[in-house]
């Protein structure tokens, strides 16, 4: 659940994240209306303050939730007031303590006030012109408060990357002694590298370990959030995946593949409890849109796949097991999603790396099945972010309906931008375990990573508010908490490998330049559109529109190298635009 209000400006929402905010000051505001909602407070706990500008009865509400996202009540309507206004144009951003929840009716609550240091003077000239009192580090009042935990010396800033935050990872890592797992071989046929039988073993470990969730500490029979302070007599679920961060090149999806048949060796169970290694064999059908295959397990026709292009696999097949095996089976199925451009990878890699029908595939994309059930039936599902954007608002969509036994997000910093519509559609999936995979976790800053815990379900860092209080705005300020807990979170939750461990031998590599000789035709173009990019880059120097034009001076060296490449490269009538005046046409930037 979101802790603030959808912004559909995707730019705004993230820039509004980098901007580094400071403690104002607090002022003190009551929860009110706590008997209508379930949620309760256990006293000295974060709370988050949420927007809530439809509500029928006042727009300026600002609803109270505890760590588990249930509401306690609203801020009394006076404080919202004036403080919804400023939150709505993102003037500050708020936080609330609850020193003390004893009180049955009205809860006294801290809400604290962050903002950019140039907009202290007119913030606090506003907020005391409506006659809230607003305490701050100045005030004696502010020493006793619990404010006192929330601002911090300021540490040095230094630049955070993804081997800052990997660094505790890597130590982990080696005092955690992970095994090596090596994977079914009626399923998996290649020999798994060291790292990728150990990358194995951590995977099914977090998915069947029972230990607490990061954070959660056992206390008298309670069980506390060590960061929130929220206490529960329920047990919290264990979060069952995370992050596998290994470089590419170190054959991630050979592992994953290793997960999946782990599930199928564990699945392959008759009625008498016994495990069967039966052999299975392979073949394909064309699913059909809307309607599950009638054909008996018994009277499958096989044939061999021929080809894995993305053009002969992309209208709804499915790869599934021959008359071998039991139709009682239990499924455990697995969606899998990537872009379009990866998509062929998995499917070559399942034929590479698995043995004949050892796996029941299905390919959702282009002309697909819209029955559940159907997909259900199989060990995994591919499917890209393309298809799963597209069917984010449809109702009848089967991924939606359907509580996955494991979702694996491929390129999973696909989704860094959590407003964008594939990132809301990935989050909303229902699974059981959870993966994302991606070799660059971090591309623009640490904030990249919030979508990331929101798709996992990890609270409360899924939760924006908690994740903004927790870590960004300590990372932002340069404070050692907000880095320390993202090293703790990362080491955690997630496995990274780089080239530089030297876990695969390669020989060291070799450069060698080899010039080929242009043909005459090559040769003639080549030395015209060099000749004419030169002559329009000499006037936009001398104009002063070279920055103007940087998009056509990357096409001028595009269509020289694919002359060098192969003229087919190049547009047909690409020599007599040239010739005529339209030059500056001919450079005009294409996908």
């Amino acid at each position: 659940m979101d802790f603030e209000i959808d912004n559909d400006n995707d730019h705004s929402s993230q820039s509004s994240q980098s901007q580094t905010h400071h403690l104002l000051g607090f002022i003190i505001a009551n929860i009110v209306g706590t008997r209508y909602y379930p949620g309760f407070i256990s006293g000295r706990e974060m709370v988050g303050l949420v927007r809530e500008p439809l509500n029928p009865y006042d727009s300026n509400a600002i609803k109270v939730l505890n760590t588990q996202t249930l509401q306690v009540g609203h801020i009394e309507r006076s404080v919202a007031a004036v403080l919804s206004p400023l939150i709505d144009s993102n003037d500050i951003l708020v936080e609330g303590i609850v020193p003390n929840s004893r009180s049955k009716g009205k809860i006294p609550c801290q809400v604290h006030i962050f903002a950019a240091d140039y907009a202290f003077p007119t913030l606090k000239e506003l907020i005391l012109s409506s006659g809230l009192q607003l305490i701050s580090d100045s005030d004696a009042a502010f020493t006793m408060s619990e404010s006192m935990a929330v601002k911090e010396t300021r540490a040095e800033k230094r630049i955070r990357n993804v081997d800052d935050i990997f660094k505790l990872v890597d130590e982990t890592n080696r005092n955690r002694g992970v095994e090596a797992l090596v994977p079914s071989k009626s399923v998996i046929k290649t020999e798994l590298l060291k790292h990728q039988k150990e990358g194995l073993w951590w995977l099914v470990h977090r998915e069947n370990s029972n230990e607490l969730p990061l954070f959660w500490e056992e206390r008298d029979g309670n069980y506390v959030n060590v960061l929130t302070n929220y206490k529960t007599n329920v047990r919290p679920e264990p979060l069952r995946g995370g992050i596998l961060a290994d470089d590419m090149g170190l054959g991630k999806t050979l592992t994953l593949i290793s997960l999946i048949a782990f599930d199928k060796e564990q699945s392959i169970v008759d009625t008498s409890g016994e495990v069967r290694d039966e052999g299975l064999s392979l073949s394909i059908k064309k699913g059909k849109r809307g309607r599950t295959n009638k054909e008996g397990s018994g009277s499958q026709k096989k044939r061999k796949i021929m080809s894995h292009s993305l053009d002969e696999l992309s209208i709804g097949k499915e790869v599934s097991v021959a008359d071998t095996c039991s139709i009682d089976m239990k499924t455990k199925t697995t969606l899998v999603v990537c872009p379009t451009s990866v998509l062929s990878t998995w499917i070559s890699q399942l034929e590479e790396h698995t043995e004949r029908g050892s796996l029941k595939a299905y390919l959702y994309y282009g002309n697909r099945t819209k029955d559940a059930d159907e997909l259900k039936m199989h060990d995994l599902v591919l499917t890209t972010y393309a298809t799963l954007s597209s069917e984010e608002t449809s109702s009848d969509s089967p991924l939606k309906k359907i509580e996955w036994w494991r979702i694996i997000l491929d390129e999973a910093h696909t989704i860094k931008n959590v407003n964008a519509q594939q990132s809301k559609a990935a989050i909303k999936l229902n699974a059981k375990r959870r993966w994302a995979v991606t070799g660059t976790p971090i591309q623009n800053g640490s904030y990249d990573l919030f979508s990331i815990m929101a798709f996992l379900k990890f609270e409360p860092f899924s939760i924006k508010n908690y994740w903004r209080s927790l870590v960004q705005r300590p990372l932002n300020q340069g404070l050692e908490k907000g880095l320390s807990r993202l090293q703790v979170l990362m080491a955690t939750i997630s496995l990274r490998r780089t080239k530089d461990k030297g876990l695969v031998g390669l020989p060291s590599k070799t450069i060698e330049t080899h010039y080929v000789e242009l043909s005459l035709e090559e040769r003639e173009l080549y030395d015209l559109v060099k000749a004419e990019s030169k002559r329009l880059m000499t006037g936009y120097i001398n104009n002063g529109s070279l920055v103007n034009h940087y998009s056509s001076v990357l096409s001028m060296i595009l269509r020289l190298r694919q002359i060098c490449t192969d003229l087919a490269l190049c547009p047909s009538d690409l020599k007599s635009v040239l010739c005529s005046t339209n030059i500056e046409g001919t450079f005009v930037p294409f996908v």
